[in-house]
């Protein structure tokens, strides 16, 4: 079993993926309080599918951008399941989580999280019979930088996005992870590099 997780924005993702197919997820606004309710929406999340810890065979996680702390809660606890459970350790974008949630549409789009100070972090894709052609990698720039980008449908980060079904699926369909050494693995901040 395959357990996939995302906390770099203000929702908590949570999926279960096995034999080609999502078997269940979750999404939870996480009110800025990922650390204090992750692992107790985990927990519950396994017990519902009468699963444990021991059940799983890998982790993907959400390398992010997003939210730093967020980025890192999802981080810290995907590298120590792998760790203690022996487990194979993967990243994903979660730019792309949200761009697979428009898998079923032609068109071009920009997927977006929204930072602090007229800043987001963004990706741009052109999708064309459930096949998507990336146009950028993970960004974070200004506002301004994406005001003429009109030909681009936005995809903001919401519940209802997050809560499109198969979205596990879709990213690994896609092949859109890679495997992480659980001892080297560290998340897309993209912030950092701006900050200097």
């Amino acid at each position: 079993m395959k357990l996939f997780i995302d906390s770099s924005t203000n929702y908590l993702y949570l999926s279960l993926y096995e034999h080609n197919q999502e078997i269940d997820s979750l999404v939870r606004d996480g009110k800025n309080k990922h650390s204090e309710t992750i692992i107790d929406y985990l927990k519950a999340f396994l017990l519902k599918n009468n699963l444990c810890v021991d059940d799983l065979d890998s982790v993907f996680v959400g390398r992010g951008p997003g939210s730093y702390t967020g980025v890192r809660i999802s981080g810290t606890i995907a590298k120590v399941l792998a760790l203690v459970k022996n487990l194979k350790l993967y990243s994903f974008s979660s730019l792309d989580l949200m761009m697979v949630s428009n898998i079923n549409n032609d068109g071009k789009f920009l997927v977006r999280i929204i930072a602090k100070k007229n800043h987001s972090y963004y990706k741009l894709a052109s999708i064309v019979n459930q096949q998507i052609t990336f146009e950028s990698s993970d960004t974070f720039s200004h506002d301004e930088v994406l005001k003429p980008l009109k030909e681009y449908k936005i995809i903001d980060v919401s519940e209802e996005l997050l809560n499109t079904k198969n979205l596990s699926t879709y990213l690994f369909k896609q092949n859109l992870y890679k495997e992480e050494d659980v001892f080297q693995y560290v998340p897309n901040y993209l912030r950092s590099e701006m900050n200097g």
